[in-house]
């Protein structure tokens, strides 16, 4: 069986809890403050690690590396489309542009990019 990439695992857990919040949203769970805080940031942190991993299967359909510099790019790629989604909302959908989202995506990508930074450098250590 083939190992899971680091950005699988992270993309595998990205849908699980994507879903689960789906799923929760509709429960008496949601009237509970700090439940429904997290379930209003959850779907920013999932969507950022199951986009992740589809740019890496992106990267890997196409023949090429996701080293660190791909992995910048489409973090960046998908940060800057969590913000124009939160500007949308704020202009034309009539739902106020939250931060709170804004950070729950940067934190994510940052949690994965530093992650998957350690784990690099550490496979070159082991390899050496």
């Amino acid at each position: 069986m083939k190992k899971l990439s680091l950005t699988t695992v992270f993309g595998l857990i990205g849908a699980l809890s994507w879903g689960l919040t789906v799923l929760l949203r509709g429960t008496s769970l949601n009237n509970i403050e700090l439940i429904q805080f997290i379930l209003g940031m959850m779907p920013n942190i999932s969507a950022a690690w199951f986009f992740i991993w589809m740019g890496e299967r992106f990267f890997e359909k196409s023949k090429k590396e996701f080293n660190f510099k791909a992995c910048l790019l489409t973090s960046g790629t998908i940060f800057l489309l969590g913000l124009i989604s939160e500007i949308i909302h704020d202009l034309f959908l009539d739902s106020p542009f939250d931060i709170v989202d804004i950070i729950a995506t940067a934190c994510a990508i940052i949690m994965y990019l530093a992650i998957f930074y350690i784990s690099k450098k550490r496979k070159i250590k082991d390899s050496v």
